[in-house]
């Protein structure tokens, strides 16, 4: 799968909260986590670049437009080749200076834009009550944060991740008001899809009418479904170990298994023939009674791990 760079910077975001294992990403995203640091590595680099042309943008907004002087013309030539969309307004909130990239991403042209205020990229997707809390926010001399689902010229809708910042002048007033932002369109077109995606599969995988589990090398449930739960009359099997579930195992022959005698640790020590076993297994749950099951062990690598996983799936079966 490709992958954007939204998308990577939303991992990269994720990583550094660190809440999320690195394990966990890297099957979520199905790469390496090799690949994840590279993702770091690089949205870190994007986020200096950012930061640079914000602190550029905001040098420029204390300069004298009608000053020649070199450094202007500097800074000029930074805010024209950033990749990012810069605004800056007035304290009235007029646009006085938008880049090239405002007109790449709007349609509008810098004259048409110059005078008017930014809500004529307003789409209506974004409610009022968000608009309010962006003007108290940034009146009161703080940096606001978020997203805006906005329309260009022609009539089309995309989406912005912003950062809006007053800037001050020399007496420690709000003079300007400046505006970074970045066109995240593909990214949460990505983001719908994938989720649409996973909520098919998730639809799907609780409404299969036999029990399904992937169990970790460390005999540790990473995934169940809705029938699992009930087959073993457990209602939380994810992050459980399978062995201390409480539950009996008996062979074909309704001989007790040992703890390590189960199919799935078969397919994990590679002491199966092949990747496959399917037989008959008896079942005694912690409501008791017995149950016979047609069983299927499959084995499995999951993302970004060296030990083999085991795909179990277990339906009912005639009793002896």
């Amino acid at each position: 799968m490709r992958h954007n760079k939204q998308i990577k910077d939303q991992v990269a975001a994720l990583m550094r909260e660190g809440k999320t294992p690195l394990l966990e990403l890297a099957r979520e995203y199905g790469v390496s986590t090799n690949t994840l640091r590279t993702w770091l590595k690089d949205s870190e680099a994007r986020s200096r670049a950012q930061s640079s042309a914000k602190r550029v943008a905001t040098a420029l907004s204390r300069e004298k437009y009608t000053s020649a002087s070199q450094r202007q013309r500097l800074l000029m030539h930074a805010l024209e080749q950033s990749p990012a969309t810069i605004i800056v307004t007035d304290a009235e909130g007029k646009i006085v200076y938008a880049n090239p990239k405002f007109v790449e991403t709007t349609g509008y042209a810098v004259s048409e834009a110059v005078g008017q205020n930014p809500r004529l990229l307003k789409s209506g997707e974004t409610s009022p009550e968000a608009y309010q809390q962006l003007w108290k926010t940034i009146t009161a001399g703080k940096e606001w944060r978020g997203t805006f689902h906005n329309r260009r010229k022609d009539g089309s809708l995309y989406w912005e991740r912003a950062s809006i910042s007053p800037v001050f002048d020399a007496a420690g007033k709000i003079a300007n008001y400046m505006a970074v932002k970045e066109d995240i369109s593909e990214y949460m077109a990505a983001e719908a899809a994938r989720r649409s995606t996973a909520d098919s599969f998730h639809a799907v995988f609780a409404t299969l009418p036999f029990a399904v589990l992937v169990i970790d090398a460390t005999g540790r449930i990473k995934l169940a479904n809705s029938a699992a739960a009930k087959l073993l009359s457990i209602s939380t099997l994810v992050g459980e170990r399978i062995d201390s579930l409480n539950l009996r195992w008996l062979d074909e022959n309704g001989v007790a298994l040992p703890a390590d005698g189960h199919p799935f640790q078969k397919i994990i020590q590679g002491k199966s023939q092949g990747k496959e076993l399917n037989m008959r297994l008896g079942l005694v749950p912690p409501t008791g009674g017995t149950r016979w099951l047609k069983m299927m062990a499959r084995a499995l690598r999951l993302a970004d791990t060296e030990s083999l996983a085991t795909l179990l799936v277990l339906d009912e079966a005639e009793a002896n």
